[in-house]
């Protein structure tokens, strides 16, 4: 389960922009879930309410939100993006197999919120 250690990542981010913003406490925080990162939302979200939040005193009482993000593609031939809701091998304007994943392939820190 690699949920685990991307939650672990994640919250070493947060710290550091709570950090960097003189954040003393967390109070919301919100995670893009790529829908081709491979990772899983239900174990991402049981990882870290279970696991990060409640050994973590600055984020141990925020409201987590997880959004999945579609997957976004760029046709390197004729140049149109395509959002699709699941992985097509091939452009639907030109036919040609030459795509790029451009979003929905990462997990990120959307936004945090706290004082």
């Amino acid at each position: 389960m690699h949920e685990l250690g991307e939650a672990q990542d994640l919250f070493e981010v947060i710290k550091k922009e709570a950090r960097k913003n003189g954040l003393k406490k967390v109070s919301k925080i919100t995670i893009r879930v790529g829908e081709a990162s491979g990772i899983k939302i239900d174990f991402l979200r049981h990882s870290f309410l279970d696991h990060i939040l409640p050994q973590n005193r600055i984020v141990k009482e925020a409201e987590v939100d997880f959004i999945p993000e579609t997957i976004k593609l760029k046709c390197r031939d004729c140049k149109r993006e395509v959002v699709e809701a699941r992985f097509n091998p091939l452009c639907p304007f030109c036919q040609s197999g030459n795509l790029e994943i451009i979003a929905g392939k990462d997990t990120y820190i959307e936004s945090i919120e706290g004082e």
